[in-house]
C-alpha cells in the first residue's frame, strides 16, 4: 500500500472541490514530464491513497512548517492508476495525467501532530513542487493515525447517540455478524471508513425502533434480521448518494436482501416488485420470489432513480 501528499494552495480551491465532486485529480505535464514525480505516479495503484491537503503551507521551510496548519485534508482512495485523458474537468487548464478516486474522508484544521512528522513533511515538499504527489518516509504511522481518527469519531457519535461505545461490532447489524476479522492493512481504511458510515445511515434509519418492516415482504422484524441496503451499490455511488436516506432501503436476511443483491428481484417505475428473467428457469427461486409483496415500500419519486440503477445495472432489465 501507498499513500502519496499532494499540497493544493489558494490558486487551485476551486480545481480541488471539482476534483473531488468528479472522484478524480490530476497534474499539468509540466509537472510530470522529464522529472521523477512520473514515476512516484506510475506506481500507484487502485487500493493505494492519495491525501489532498489544502491551504497553510506553501513553499516554506520545513522549520516554519512545524506551525503552520492546513485547513483542510481530503483523504481519498485510489480506484485505479495513472491515466492520460485530455476530456474537460476543470475549468481552467487539462491536467491530463490523471488518477481516479474516491473521497474517503475530510480532517479540517489538521496539524503536523494529526498527520505525524512524516506526513507532514511530504505535504510540505508537495507544496514546493507545485502539488507533485510525494510519499512519507514512514507510511504506517499515517495510516495508524487515520485509523485512530474514523474509529474515535464514530465512538463519539455513538456516545452522543447513547449507544454503546464499541465501533467495532453491533450484535444487532446483520452487516456485523459475518466480520471475524479486519480486512488486510491495504483496504483497511476504507473498510473502517465505509462502515461508520453505513452504521450512521442505520442509526438515522431505524430512528430507534426494535422492529421495523420489510421494504420487500414487509415482514415486520427484530432489527438484527434486518439489512440497511444500498439500493444504487456503494461501491460505485457518489459521496452524496452513499449517504442519501432515500438511496437505503430494509431488506431481511431471510432471503430479501439476497434476492434484491444479485439481482433477482427489481422494483419497476410504478414501485412493483418483479422477477429478473433467471428466476423463471428455477422452481426454487420462483418459490422464494413469490413470498415477496407486491410492491416495494421504500419506492417513492426521490428513490426512483436509483432504483432504476439497479434494475438497469444489476437486473440487466431495459
Amino acid at each position: 500500500m501507498t499513500t502519496v501528499f499532494v499540497y493544493v494552495g489558494d490558486e487551485g480551491q476551486k480545481n480541488l472541490e471539482t476534483g473531488i465532486q468528479e472522484s478524480v485529480w490530476g497534474w499539468k505535464p509540466g509537472v510530470v514530464e522529464g522529472k521523477a514525480h512520473l514515476a512516484v505516479l506510475q506506481s500507484l495503484r487502485a487500493g493505494d491513497y492519495l491525501v489532498l491537503g489544502s491551504r497553510g503551507l506553501g513553499r516554506i521551510s520545513a522549520e516554519e512548517a512545524h506551525g503552520r496548519t492546513a485547513e483542510a485534508l481530503h483523504i481519498t482512495r485510489l480506484t485505479g492508476g495513472l491515466y492520460q485523458d485530455h476530456t474537460t474537468v476543470w475549468e481552467d487548464e487539462t491536467y491530463p495525467y490523471r488518477v481516479p478516486m474516491e473521497p474517503l474522508d475530510v480532517w479540517e484544521k489538521a496539524r503536523k501532530d494529526d498527520l505525524g512528522e512524516d506526513a507532514w513533511e511530504a505535504l510540505r515538499r508537495s507544496a514546493c513542487a507545485n502539488g507533485a504527489a510525494k510519499r512519507a518516509e514512514a507510511e504506517d504511522s499515517f495510516m495508524e493515525k487515520a485509523l485512530t481518527k474514523v474509529l474515535g469519531g464514530w465512538e463519539q457519535e455513538l456516545a452522543q447517540a447513547g449507544q454503546p461505545t464499541d465501533a467495532a461490532g453491533d450484535a444487532d447489524d446483520p452487516a456485523d455478524l459475518g466480520i471475524l476479522e479486519l480486512p488486510p492493512a491495504t483496504d483497511r481504511l476504507a473498510y473502517v471508513r465505509a462502515r461508520t458510515e453505513q452504521k450512521a445511515l442505520r442509526r438515522t434509519k431505524l430512528a430507534g425502533r426494535h422492529e421495523v418492516p420489510c421494504d420487500l415482504c414487509q415482514l415486520v422484524l427484530p432489527k438484527r434480521l434486518v439489512h440497511t441496503a444500498h439500493i444504487k451499490r456503494r461501491s460505485v455511488a457518489s459521496p452524496t448518494e452513499r449517504a442519501d436516506l432515500n438511496n437505503v432501503m430494509f431488506a431481511c436476511v431471510l432471503g430479501c436482501d439476497s434476492l434484491f443483491e444479485h439481482g433477482y428481484v427489481y422494483v419497476d417505475a410504478d414501485g412493483a416488485i418483479r422477477p429478473s428473467e433467471p428466476v423463471a428457469s428455477s422452481t426454487h427461486l420462483t418459490t422464494a420470489v413469490e413470498r415477496l409483496c407486491d410492491t416495494c415500500t421504500a419506492h417513492t419519486d426521490a428513490s426512483a432513480d436509483y432504483f432504476a440503477w439497479h434494475r438497469h445495472t444489476i437486473a440487466h432489465v431495459s
